[in-house]
């Protein structure tokens, strides 16, 4: 039960009302504040504000609207501020989202946004319907996250191209070696072949020998050092790079972890068991009590004080109350359990995805700072190293032209073969030391191919929950819109034959707009060919299907009509009939000329309303 006390809200200067569970009609004439109760309604419970200014009434500096549940008291105050009007205090909904489901698919007055994109026979209509359904799933939120997933795995897929490029060129690299260790062995047979055939002094063996070290050592710094020149370039430039991507990096601070994750994981799969399995409990035995088939299924017996009843589980005797507040106590569990495993879920969800950034930026991050500490190193090494090999080339040439002039008078042609060849096998040396350097860099890179796939493929598969879990619920509203309008065509037989949602995908699958298509005499027409009332009633069945598909029975108890004039009593009664069975609530007004609607009825004879000529809100 609900005891609503309003102060000052649109035409009502101050009044109060009670409803009950099932159907509540405010029902009186014009200008008599039915309307009103339902913005008094709206704004304790927050929704007020989300598309226009606060409902305080023309003329007042304050007002307010307080709700009285069994959960609890709200109560929200506004107050008019230089040339607008403000709103405090503690209202029924605070989530954003529990704002947005309740504004658009709950409280179904006249300027109802989905009630108003139906009615809209333009594309602009089709365009602001897609936005609605798909606002309560945070769209913008979903896509951010898989853009940063796609990030991230564009980065891994980069690194994976780059172990792969290495693992091709291995077999090369492994080539190389092997080529120069097979001239390095050939050269050195050459050179026993020569020395065996040169009959040289020692004197002269001994001056060959020098002259051949000193000229390989020559040639091998002079190639040391235009390497060393162009490897600190390099060296240099990529560590300002990656000195300016750290400095940019931003780290979050690390997450809380309040309980383990993997327990948390395990409580929501134990909780999508237990809340399946009271739903069904539930339904089967609400189902025997709504549809009046106690007798069936057990035996009871009529009293004038009331009817006995043999439970049919316990075959204890009850009563259809008591019975009925059992099945109340379980559906509160239910809901109880379906509120824990939503903030897991959130939790779960929140947890991994800052974990997964954190996790993403310290890999960077210790990646950065050891690229930038292993060049700074390098750079100083490379640098001391070509500083000594500088000194070493005019050592060496000195060296070289007093070891030349000692040599030329006994060098003949073998000799100089044989220096040559010594040169050679200085050469060969170095090089082999330097394929074998580039065969192990190259190895060690192909060799994070496995872990780095694994990691794509997570992320792979985050992309692909994100998006399923967006687009189920899509597909829901579309299932849900088709039960719906089943419905509607057996209780109001309207001038057509069949209503659809149509859905369009982009290429990966995620939702692109919606689109209703009209079904008249067996061809396709649009809304705009429907009467206002056929409209409507598509307005109202939009919102419902929205409404069953987000739960939204769940985060506010009561649906709120208002505005259906265009429909005839008949079908104003039609349609409390059709809503009733959506939420715990169900809150309609009426003019007393449309008859009793049975439920509770509520009339403004003790408000104090504004007259007809103040009836103005800002």
């Amino acid at each position: 039960m609900w005891k609503l006390q309003v102060k000052n809200i649109a035409g009502i200067k101050s009044g109060t009302a009670t409803f009950k569970e099932g159907t509540n009609v405010v029902q009186a004439s014009n200008f008599q504040g039915k309307s009103s109760l339902l913005k008094a309604i709206q704004t304790v419970m927050g929704t007020s504000g989300v598309d226009g200014s606060h409902p305080l009434t023309e003329g007042q500096d304050e007002g307010f609207a307080e709700l009285e549940t069994d959960d609890g008291t709200y109560r929200v105050e506004l107050k008019r501020e230089g040339g607008s009007v403000v709103r405090s205090g503690n209202p029924y909904l605070t989530e954003e989202t529990d704002v947005t489901c309740a504004h658009h698919f709950a409280f179904l007055g006249e300027n109802n946004p989905v009630r108003a994109a139906v009615r809209d026979p333009t594309p602009d209509g089709d365009e602001r319907l897609t936005e609605l359904l798909m606002e309560p799933l945070d769209v913008d939120k979903i896509d951010a996250k898989i853009a940063q997933l796609q990030s991230e795995r564009n980065s891994i897929e980069s690194e994976i191209d780059e172990a792969e490029r290495a693992n091709k060129k291995l077999p090369k690299a492994q080539e190389e070696v092997t080529r120069l260790e097979k001239e390095l062995e050939e050269a050195r047979e050459r050179k026993d072949e020569l020395e065996d055939q040169v009959d040289e002094d020692s004197e002269q063996k001994e001056l060959s020998s020098k002259l051949s070290d000193k000229r390989s050592r020559l040639n091998n710094t002079r190639n040391t050092i235009q390497k060393l020149e162009s490897r600190i370039e390099r060296k240099k430039s990529n560590l300002e790079d990656k000195q300016d991507e750290l400095d940019e990096l931003e780290i979050p601070s690390e997450p809380k972890i309040n309980t383990d994750i993997n327990e948390k994981e395990e409580r929501i799969d134990e909780l999508d068991l237990q809340i399946d399995l009271l739903r069904r409990v539930h339904s089967a035995n609400k189902q025997v009590l709504d549809e009046d088939a106690v007798d069936l299924v057990t035996d009871v017996e009529h009293g004038i004080e009331g009817d006995n009843i043999v439970c049919w589980l316990s075959g204890d005797k009850t009563t259809a109350d008591e019975i009925e507040e059992r099945l109340d106590q379980l559906n509160e569990k239910r809901l109880e359990l379906r509120e824990e495993k939503s903030e897991l879920e959130q939790e779960v969800d929140e947890f991994e995805s800052k974990k997964r950034t954190i996790r993403s930026k310290k890999r960077k991050r210790d990646n950065l700072e050891d690229e930038i500490g292993n060049l700074k190193l390098d750079i100083q090494e490379d640098e001391q190293e070509l500083k000594q090999a500088r000194e070493r080339v005019e050592d060496l040439q000195e060296d070289i032209d007093e070891l030349e002039s000692q040599y030329e008078e006994a060098q003949d042609d073998l000799n100089e073969e044989l220096t040559e060849v010594r040169t050679e096998i200085g050469s060969l040396k170095t090089k082999l030391e330097n394929a074998r350097e580039k065969l192990e860099r190259l190895d060690e890179t192909a060799g994070k191919t496995d872990n780095l796939e694994d990691e794509l493929e997570t992320i792979k598969d985050e992309i692909v929950n994100l998006r399923e879990r967006r687009n189920q619920k899509h597909e829901e509203v579309v299932d849900r819109f088709e039960t719906a309008m089943k419905n509607m065509l057996k209780q109001f037989d309207p001038g057509f034959e069949m209503l659809r949602l149509d859905r369009s995908v982009t290429d990966d699958g995620s939702t692109k707009a919606f689109e209703l298509v009209v079904l008249r005499d067996g061809r396709e027409t649009s809304v705009a060919n429907l009467s206002e009332g056929e409209v409507e009633l598509i307005g109202f069945v939009t919102a419902l299907a929205a409404h069953q598909a987000f739960d939204v029975d769940e985060i506010v108890p009561a649906i709120l009509v208002d505005g259906v004039g265009q429909l005839a009593a008949e079908h104003i009664k039609g349609l409390t009939e059709f809503l009733e069975g959506a939420s715990e609530m169900l809150i309609t007004t009426a003019y007393p000329e449309a008859g009793d609607f049975g439920g509770h009825t509520l009339t403004p004879d003790e408000w104090d309303v504004v007259s007809n000529e103040e009836m103005r809100v800002v």
